[in-house]
């Protein structure tokens, strides 16, 4: 049994183990003994079930720094993306804006802008005056045509010339009962109806243009501005409205239509792609964007073939 009994050096360090364990204890037992009075030293009442760790995750959830939000000059056609941040446009906003001109969209006027999904009134109100659209991007306005552009100064008729200049400055506006040919009018005649000068005229024949023609003269209240009692001064002939096919017509010709738009368009070319051709308006009330008065305004302007 000698043979397993340890060595003098083998026994000092068990001894040396030992105190060493016996103050690792008692230094971590001071530790535990002391931290509860510290900590009730650094809490208030009320508060002791609020750690150090908690209040620190509540600062970096909640101390966020906000977006600056600029104004300036600016086209929707052609801002990029970091220009329609800084102006405090959203993420869902730009990718919107982007997609739209991706499908040949553009905005032709400033009240273009309004009809960007998710646009506020805070944010239309702050940018409405700063947005420059370019004039290639414009509707073309035709220039007046002048009955005298060709009679001479010294002629004998100058005087007479003179007062048809002034007929065609102030048009002879219509009288009850009379009316005009919406579809057909163009902006001299639309000028005589009361309450519409050039601008109003050219815009009228412009959302013709853009509609493929008027199915009803409650359309002109589309227009911002236009007199409410409009319609009783026109007429409305839907025999030649232009139609668009929505079974064969591009993606871009349906985003160019006023009633349709990016996303509507979209609507009808992905149930192209996934159902194959639309057979009638009970399949576009199927879509996700077009609510029953969508259908009941589009369908003038629609074929199912």
């Amino acid at each position: 049994m000698a043979y397993f009994e340890p060595t003098s050096g083998e026994r000092r360090g068990v001894v040396v183990l030992g105190v060493a364990l016996l103050l690792g204890f008692a230094i971590l037992l001071f530790v535990q003994l002391s931290a509860p009075q510290a900590s009730g030293d650094a809490e208030k009442p009320g508060e002791a079930g609020t750690s150090l760790r908690s209040k620190r995750s509540s600062q970096l959830y909640y101390a966020c720094p906000e977006r600056k939000v600029e104004t300036f000059d600016f086209d929707p056609n052609e801002a990029d993306s970091t220009t329609l941040f800084r102006l405090g446009f959203a993420p869902f906003q730009v990718r919107g804006i982007y997609r739209y001109r991706s499908m040949g969209g553009r905005y032709h006027e400033p009240a273009d802008v309004q009809r960007i999904p998710g646009m506020t009134n805070e944010l239309w109100e702050r940018l409405a005056g700063h947005i420059r659209i370019h004039r290639r991007y414009q509707y073309v306005t035709p220039p007046p045509r002048s009955r005298d552009r060709l009679v001479r100064s010294d002629s004998p008729v100058e005087a007479v010339s003179r007062a048809n200049r002034d007929t065609l400055r102030f048009p002879e506006k219509l009288r009850p009962g009379q009316t005009v040919s919406l579809n057909e009018a163009d902006t001299t005649a639309l000028k005589k109806i009361p309450g519409v000068g050039s601008y109003y005229a050219a815009r009228i024949v412009r959302y013709r243009e853009a509609l493929g023609g008027y199915a009803s003269a409650e359309q002109l209240l589309e227009i911002e501005g236009i007199p409410d009692d409009i319609g009783q001064w026109v007429s409305v002939d839907t025999a030649h409205l232009r139609r668009i096919d929505v079974n064969h017509a591009t993606k871009s010709q349906l985003v160019r239509h006023p009633y349709l738009r990016v996303y509507r368009a979209g609507d009808i070319w992905q149930w192209r792609h996934n159902y194959g051709p639309l057979r009638s308006a009970d399949d576009l009330r199927r879509l996700p964007n077009f609510t029953d008065d969508d259908v009941q305004r589009l369908l003038p302007y629609l074929l199912f073939r």
